[in-house]
């Protein structure tokens, strides 16, 4: 019987052998080196093109110039961040002149955040930035090949919500 619970053991950790996690390639690990050398090429890019934001803060005027007057917390949901972090992006991006709060008239707990005509106008080059970095990321895929792999990140989006 003991032989029998060994030689089972032993299968079982032969198998768990060859089911061994790769850590370092699995999808979840990609995502978030593409994601990590993204953001420092697009902050290079805006920074060379004297723009005056970064990633995380054009990730957040991006919701604005989709559509402007958005509250922090809705702000906050869309870039997938804590208020206390868009917080501290809207401080530093009206401190800029980039952005204004106005009270919202229905919530007066709420403030609505609102694009400032500098904040409109950097709509423009900050944009060229993000697609040239799309474009380095992209380089080498066919048609297909950047259809599926939205696809397929759409999906794996979609499976953890």
């Amino acid at each position: 019987m003991l032989f029998s619970w060994m030689n089972s053991g032993f299968v079982v950790v032969l198998l768990l052998m060859q089911q061994k996690i790769d850590f370092e390639n699995n999808i979840a690990r990609q995502v978030g080196r593409l994601s990590h050398l993204f953001a420092q090429r697009l902050n290079t890019g805006l920074q060379a093109q004297g723009i005056g934001i970064t990633a995380d803060q054009f990730r957040l005027l991006t919701c604005l110039w989709r559509t402007d007057g958005l509250s922090q917390q809705q702000l906050a949901v869309q870039v997938g961040r804590d208020r206390a972090t868009v917080t501290r992006m809207v401080d530093l991006l009206e401190d800029q002149l980039i952005i204004t709060r106005i009270p919202d008239r229905e919530d007066k707990r709420s403030n609505l955040i609102y694009l400032t005509k500098k904040g409109q106008q950097l709509e423009s080059a900050a944009a060229q930035c993000g697609q040239v970095v799309l474009d380095q990321a992209k380089h080498g895929f066919s048609p297909e090949e950047e259809e599926l792999l939205s696809s397929l990140l759409g999906r794996a989006i979609q499976n953890l919500r």
